[in-house]
C-alpha cells in the first residue's frame, strides 16, 4: 500500500520464515518535520503490546531509507471486510468492536490517544482478530490535558474537535470507534 510519507510492502523474514509487512520512507523525499513525525510514531507504537494493536518488530536506517517491520496482517483492513460482505453478523460486529475497544482501552491505559480510528486503521486477520493500527496522528498524553489539533478523518470525528476549544483526547477515541 502507498501512504502519505511512505509505502508498505509485503516481505518475508528469511532466518524464521514469518511473513512481514516493511513499511518504507524514502529520505530524500521526507523533509525533517515529516522524519520527526515517523520517529515519533514508531517509538509510540513500540511501547504498545496488546493483542489488538500491530506490533512493530524492527527498525532499520539505511543512506536512503527508513524501513519499519511490522507484523502481517493478512485479512486486510475492516472497511474491505465489511464492505465485501455488505453487513455483519450482531455476533461477529460484536467479537470484533469488543477487540477494538480492548485495544483503545489498552492504549488510553498507557497514555496514548489515537485520534484516527477507522475502519482503514483497523486490520483483520482470516481469523477474525483485529489489530489497530496508523498511529501517524497519536499522541502521548495525560488525564485531563485538552488538546486544539483538528486531526482524523472527517466522517470520523468527534464533534468536540470541530468546536474549536480544545478537547480530551481519549473521548474522541471512544466516539471514532462508535
Amino acid at each position: 500500500g502507498q501512504g502519505a510519507f511512505g509505502k508498505v510492502n509485503l516481505g518475508l523474514n528469511v532466518l524464521t520464515g514469518r511473513v512481514v509487512a516493511i513499511k518504507s520512507f524514502n529520505k530524500a523525499k521526507n523533509n525533517e518535520d515529516n522524519k520527526k513525525k515517523i520517529m515519533y510514531e514508531t517509538n509510540l507504537m513500540r511501547r504498545l503490546n496488546h493483542p489488538s494493536i500491530v506490533k512493530i518488530l524492527e527498525m532499520f536506517e539505511s543512506d536512503k531509507y527508513l524501513l519499519i517491520i511490522m507484523e502481517y496482517i493478512n485479512g486486510g483492513n475492516l472497511y474491505s471486510f465489511v464492505k465485501k460482505r455488505r453487513k455483519l453478523t450482531e455476533k461477529t460486529a460484536k467479537f470484533l468492536f469488543w477487540q477494538i475497544i480492548q485495544g483503545i482501552k489498552y492504549m488510553h491505559s498507557r497514555g496514548v490517544v489515537h485520534r484516527d480510528i477507522k475502519l482503514d486503521n483497523v486490520l483483520i486477520g482470516l481469523d477474525n482478530t483485529i489489530k489497530i493500527c496508523d498511529f501517524g496522528v497519536s499522541r502521548i498524553i495525560k488525564q485531563g490535558d485538552i488538546m486544539h489539533e483538528h486531526c482524523g478523518t472527517p466522517a470520523y470525528i468527534a464533534p468536540e474537535i470541530f468546536l474549536n476549544k480544545g478537547y480530551k483526547g481519549f473521548y474522541c477515541d471512544i466516539w471514532s470507534a462508535g
